[in-house]
């Protein structure tokens, strides 16, 4: 199975859950004689949720992991996100956090993207 990429880091594991989303965006408004009437508007742009580990032999080597990809993902430009199964897209890092748990070996993440264009 393909492993999950962002720009130039590669996710050693897959995340455990990976959820793709598109919100509709839709225009509401009133018709004389024919009351409220919605208008699809597009589909808008895809959101992705992911959240998993870093598992690594030591918290010093997740520490060091984390470090790589805060630096290879530093500042807000859009890069392509890989997931498995799925077409490469054009994303932006919009929100990411590492918790803290046990000896540091394993650090949960939770992490969304946001598509940039198409």
């Amino acid at each position: 199975m393909q492993r999950m990429q962002f720009g130039d880091f590669f996710f050693p594991h897959n995340p455990a859950s990976i959820v793709v989303e598109r919100a509709g965006r839709q225009a509401v408004f009133f018709c004389p004689g024919h009351g409220e009437v919605v208008q699809p508007l597009y589909g808008g742009r895809r959101q992705v949720r992911c959240t998993g580990d870093f598992v690594c032999a030591s918290a010093a080597a997740s520490a060091a992991l984390i470090a790589e990809f805060e630096r290879k993902v530093a500042g807000h430009t859009p890069r392509v996100l890989v997931l498995p199964g799925m077409e490469p897209m054009l994303c932006l890092l919009a929100e990411h956090s590492f918790q803290a748990r046990g000896d540091g070996r394993a650090v949960p993440y939770t992490m969304r993207f946001v598509e940039a264009g198409r």
